[in-house]
């Protein structure tokens, strides 16, 4: 269903979908970013955080790459201030891209298995539906980023995957 191209491509898609957000995101003030913004992990901050603590779990599982310090409970404070953020968010960027492009296409072929957090179990399940998930749930959490910050009155640069700039 999915091969190399496909996750290198997604890597490049979701690396560039968070350098746009934080040029966004790096002018505005941290109160903005830390306030509660209503969504499902309170702040702006705290769902960016939740999100990098995901890619870099789905990474621990796909690429063998330390697992994040903290719980999914403490994800929200992974890092204290934006900056932090960017910081950790480019170094995993990188992560993410490294993988994909030291898959081959056979790396996403039959079952992984680990202990899902979201189950509270050990899952055995199709190896690559758990990459188009990763790639698939960070779309997911920065579209609600992008609702909070859009609807308090912040421009948006485009998200449209044909858009995204050649290498």
């Amino acid at each position: 269903m999915i091969d190399r191209a496909y996750c290198r491509r997604m890597a490049r898609y979701n690396a560039w979908q968070n350098r746009s957000l934080w040029a966004v995101m790096e002018p505005l003030s941290q109160s903005v970013l830390t306030d509660d913004a209503g969504l499902p992990q309170g702040s702006v901050l705290g769902t960016l955080n939740h999100l990098l603590w995901l890619d870099r779990m789905w990474l621990s599982r796909l690429y063998k790459m330390t697992p994040p310090p903290v719980t999914e409970l403490e994800a929200v404070d992974l890092t204290a201030t934006p900056a932090a953020w960017w910081a950790e968010r480019f170094r995993t960027d990188g992560a993410l891209r490294m993988w994909a492009d030291t898959l081959a296409t056979v790396d996403l072929h039959g079952q992984i298995a680990f202990w899902s957090i979201s189950r509270h179990s050990d899952v055995i399940v199709p190896r690559d539906a758990c990459v188009i998930h990763l790639f698939t749930q960070q779309t997911d959490l920065r579209a609600r980023v992008r609702q909070v910050l859009g609807a308090v009155g912040h421009a948006l640069p485009p998200t449209a995957l044909f858009l995204m700039p050649e290498e």
